[in-house]
Order: C-alpha cells, then sequence, then structure tokens
C-alpha cells in the first residue's frame, strides 16, 4: 500500500482518481487482461502481513510514550508494566535510540498476524492453493520488491524524522485496524466459497480501497467514522515529566541480582503465560497443514513446523526479555526520606516516594527463583488514589540490607521450607504426560491423521486448563502463600 505513518496516521500520496485507478487496476487485469487472481490473491495478503510485524519493527525507536488510556483497548491489547518505563538504548550510532517501553507493542504484532494467518488461511482454504501459488517466481518477486520497498521508505521517512512524533500504540494499531477490517469483511461476506478466487480477490480490493482512500481522507482532515476508524489514531501526546533526583549521592544503594531477575520472568513465563499463549500457535499450525494439503512434502510439512514452533519460542522469549528490561537493571536509592528506583541499563529513574507512604509491606514468599538464588523481593504498597501502586523491590541479593537500610517494618527475611511433595507431584504428571504422548505417537493405536487432529484440539483447549491446574498443585508446596497484586506501573 503507498502510504507511511506520520505522527501514527497514513499518509497516502495519491490523489483520488489515482487511489481509484491504482486499486482497481487489479480486477482490470483479471477481467480484460487474463492475469492469475489466485497471484494477486497470495500477493495482497502478504502485503497486509508484511506490515504488522514492519509496525512493530517500528515501534521500537517511536519517541512519544503511549498513552495510557489507549494501551488496553485497541485492537492489540497492551497492557505489560514495561510500557510505563521511561529511557532509551542507543544500539547503534546510525539509527534512532529504542525505547524499552515500546517492547510490548512491538511484541503484541505476533500475536495480531498469527491470528490474520488463521483467519486468511480459514477463507483461503477453500478456494486458494496457496502452496503452489507461493512456488511462482511472480509471487517470490513481488513478496521481495515489497519488502525493499517498504524498508526503504521506513529508512527514509520513519527513521529519519517520522519517529520524533509518533507513539508506539498509534504505530502498530493503524496496521492492525487494516488487517482486522478485511479479516472481518472476509468472514462477514456469506458464501464467499462460491464466488471462487475471483470473489476473494474482488473483496481485497476493495478493501485495499477503502483503506487507502481513509488514508488520504486522513490526510485531507477530512472523513467519516469508519474511515477515520482505518486512519488510525493520533500519536499526539506529551512527552512524561521527568522524574525529580536529588543532586547529592544517595545514602544507600541496593541493586537487583539479575540472575534472579532472569529466573523469576522465565518461571513467569512458563507458568503463567505460555499455556494461554500456545492455542493459537497451535491453531495456526492446523490451518497452515490444510493449506498444503495431502500432498505436502514431508520437507514442507517440517519447515512449517519449524517455523511455528519458532515464533512460539521467540513469543516466549520475548515476555521474559520484557521482565527482565523491567527489573534486570534497577538500583533502589534512599534520599533522606525518599526511595528513588533508578534504572542503570537507560541511566534514567523509573518511580519515586517517600519512605512515610509507604505500607503493606510483606517479604514475597512464594517465588520460587528466590529460594534458587538466595535473593528476597519485598512487595510495597505506595502512594494514595489514582497514585497507588503496589511496587516489588527485589529480587535482591541484599534483603537484610534493603529491610535495614530503607527503615521497612520487616520482622524478618528469612523464607520458610517449601513442601517439596507438590513439586514432584507436577514434575511427575509432566513427565508422565510426555511418555503418553510418545507412547501413542509411536505406537499402532491411532493414525497420524487422528494423532494430529487430536493433539490440535486438545491443546488448545486442554493445556490452558492443565496449566491451571498444574499451577494450582505447585503453589501449595509454599508454606505460606498470599495474593501478589499485579504490578501496574515500574
Amino acid at each position: 500500500m503507498p502510504s507511511s505513518v506520520v505522527s501514527g496516521r497514513p499518509r497516502s500520496r495519491l490523489g483520488p482518481v489515482a487511489i481509484l485507478g491504482a486499486n482497481l487496476l487489479p480486477l482490470v487485469g483479471v477481467l480484460w487482461f487474463g492475469w492469475d487472481p489466485t497471484t494477486l490473491v497470495v500477493i495482497y495478503a502478504l502485503e497486509l502481513l508484511f506490515t504488522l510485524p514492519l509496525a512493530g519493527v517500528k515501534a521500537l525507536f517511536a519517541k512519544r510514550p503511549p498513552r495510557a488510556d489507549h494501551d488496553e483497548s485497541g485492537t492489540l491489547g497492551v497492557s505489560h508494566p514495561l510500557a510505563e518505563s521511561r529511557g532509551a538504548i542507543e544500539l547503534i550510532g546510525w539509527l534512532p535510540p529504542v525505547y524499552p517501553r515500546n517492547l510490548p507493542f512491538a511484541a503484541a504484532v505476533i500475536n495480531g498476524s498469527i491470528w490474520y494467518l488463521i483467519v486468511i488461511g480459514v477463507v483461503l482454504a477453500g478456494v486458494v492453493s496457496v502452496g503452489n501459488a507461493l512456488t511462482r517466481p511472480e509471487v517470490l518477486v513481488s513478496a521481495l520488491a515489497l519488502v525493499i520497498g517498504q524498508s526503504v521508505e521506513t529508512w527514509r521517512e520513519y527513521l529519519q524524522k517520522e519517529y520524533e512524533t509518533s507513539s508506539p500504540y498509534a504505530v502498530i494499531e493503524t496496521p492492525a485496524r487494516q488487517t482486522f477490517f478485511l479479516a472481518f469483511v472476509l468472514l462477514a461476506v456469506p458464501g464467499i466459497e462460491t464466488f471462487g478466487v475471483e470473489g476473494v480477490l474482488a473483496v481485497v480490493v476493495l478493501v485495499k480501497l477503502l483503506i487507502e482512500w481513509s488514508a488520504y481522507r486522513a490526510g485531507s482532515e477530512g472523513g467519516g467514522r469508519l474511515t477515520g476508524w482505518l486512519a488510525g489514531p493520533e500519536s499526539a501526546t506529551e512527552e512524561r515529566k521527568p522524574i525529580e533526583v536529588p543532586d547529592d549521592p544517595p545514602e544507600v544503594t541496593i541493586p537487583t541480582d539479575r540472575r534472579a531477575v532472569w529466573r523469576t520472568a522465565s518461571f513467569d513465563v512458563v507458568g503463567r503465560f505460555a499455556p494461554f499463549a500456545v492455542g493459537p500457535f497451535i491453531v495456526l499450525w492446523f490451518i497452515l497443514m490444510l493449506l498444503l494439503g495431502d500432498e505436502a512434502s514431508t520437507v514442507a510439512v517440517a519447515a512449517i513446523s519449524v517455523i511455528v514452533a519458532a515464533a512460539f519460542v521467540v513469543t516466549l522469549a520475548l515476555r521474559v526479555l520484557m521482565g527482565v528490561l523491567q527489573y534486570g537493571w534497577l538500583e533502589y536509592r534512599r534520599y533522606g526520606d525518599r526511595i528513588v528506583a533508578y534504572d542503570t541499563l537507560v541511566s534514567e529513574p523509573q518511580w519515586t516516594t517517600a519512605l512515610s507512604v509507604i505500607r503493606d509491606v510483606q517479604v514475597v514468599p512464594d517465588r520460587f527463583a528466590d529460594r534458587l538464588c538466595d535473593t528476597r523481593t519485598v512487595a510495597v504498597t505506595t502512594g494514595w488514589g489514582e497514585e497507588e501502586r503496589r511496587r516489588y523491590l527485589g529480587p535482591t541479593a541484599h534483603g537484610d540490607a534493603l529491610v535495614e537500610r530503607f527503615d521497612l517494618p520487616v520482622v524478618t527475611t528469612d523464607l520458610d521450607p517449601i513442601d517439596r511433595r507438590p513439586i514432584g507431584v507436577v514434575i511427575g504428571s509432566l513427565v508422565a504426560g510426555g511418555v503418553a504422548i510418545l507412547l501413542l505417537a509411536v505406537g499402532p493405536w491411532i493414525s497420524v491423521g487422528e494423532l494430529l487432529l487430536g493433539g490440535a484440539i486438545y491443546g488448545v483447549f486442554g493445556i490452558p486448563f492443565v496449566g491451571l491446574l498444574l499451577r494450582g498443585i505447585w503453589v501449595q508446596a509454599y508454606p505460606e502463600r498470599t495474593a501478589e497484586p499485579a504490578d501496574t506501573s515500574q
């Protein structure tokens, strides 16, 4: 699509007549010049798909902070507390700095891309031979040209200037709305399979025409509600007020233990996030298998399986990285009657509070990483009203010093021993489940097709349930369990 993002909104450089002609040209080519509609559908589907991961990369550099009232209400919901962090990292001198707060927005496009592929796959499975289309030279050339063209435009337009006025929410929300709208229209059109590939192409072209028209109307300060929604949200947001830190050196500095931070983030992702995140990947893999068809080669099946599995691993790794970036380089500094959480990675204070408003202080008893690394995490409540937050100090290897030097009302930082029986039950259940799946795979009881179909169905609905059940058993190992309020801010 010949558009770019300025302040988070697409800008079409074409006039109304040019927009109409450019988007109707494929239909004219199919009707009068014998163009292959299957090839065009696949190219357009790849074009829309590519805009999402590209938006994720662009979001990393967006200088304007996200608007809190939009983070959870958009097409791609983002609610990770890292989005409230401050500061930037300069990775390479010839690139703009990367903002850790933008990583949750960049990661969100993976989920959006998966659901887009699932919907497009469901629609195209009955009318288009995607496997054959992807092997055609014209599709490969068009995809390569798309990647090069969009990359050049991103470098010349966005990374040179536009990132300064863009917010990560607006950057990812605009293509997300457009792909969501296309997927909705394709599913909403009744009996679209009966129209064949030509009907699907007509719907895609009309949606593209509406998207381009929305970009033009947004640049002309006009349009209705639908075109305004498709054009995307505005990026204009005020810079956050800086946190004032005394010029004098701190009286005491307590750093977090990065090894414990890595393990805490990893355990949290595996125990809480992964069981619910795996479902869409299983559905995507199954849809892609249907698109490949019965005649798919073993190499193609293996390649698709590896790609989907790698995407799932990358999703988990990004989630772990977000947790590490949130706490890994924090130092808790005391200046008189104030505590400042200072991030040494970005050289920026993250939050500050007066010691007098700290309350509900508790050593967190149910973090397994603290027991493995001999560290401690202290939960406190700060602020009042809208400023109230539940914050976590740590994990740190200096638990006693943290409590003593910050005058926290904690009697002891010792942790009672855990009950190993629930942990043994969880580990034994996982081993038994793995052995059962292996026996079903190599045994003569069910066919490969039945195993794959059953695995997809039970994986989508069973893994989250099993994950909750095993986690419920695991937490019984701790002698004293208390609910940890969500950390809503850095």
